[in-house]
C-alpha cells in the first residue's frame, strides 16, 4: 500500500534527496523530472504539487513499483 502523502520520505523523494534505482524506467524519469521542478522551484507549494504527482503516479502503477516502494517506505 502506498503511504500517504503525508510520510517525510515523499518530499525527500521529490527533491532528489532519496534516489531509488526502479526497475520501471518510467519511475526513474517521473521523479527526476520532479527533481528538477523542485530545484528550480523550492516553494513549499511546489514541493506538495510535486508530491501529489508523484503519489498520483505510483498509486496508479502502484503493482509496478511496490517492491522498491516497500523499501524506501519501511
Amino acid at each position: 500500500m502506498i503511504p500517504d502523502k503525508t510520510h517525510p520520505k515523499w518530499e525527500a523523494l521529490v527533491r532528489g534527496e532519496i534516489k531509488p534505482n526502479f526497475k520501471v524506467f518510467s519511475g526513474n524519469m517521473m521523479l527526476h523530472r520532479l527533481s528538477r521542478s523542485v530545484e528550480k522551484n523550492g516553494s513549499n507549494g511546489n514541493v506538495q504539487e510535486c508530491i501529489d504527482q508523484a503519489h498520483t503516479f505510483f498509486s496508479r502503477f502502484e503493482q509496478l513499483f511496490i517492491d522498491e516502494l516497500n523499501e524506501i517506505f519501511e
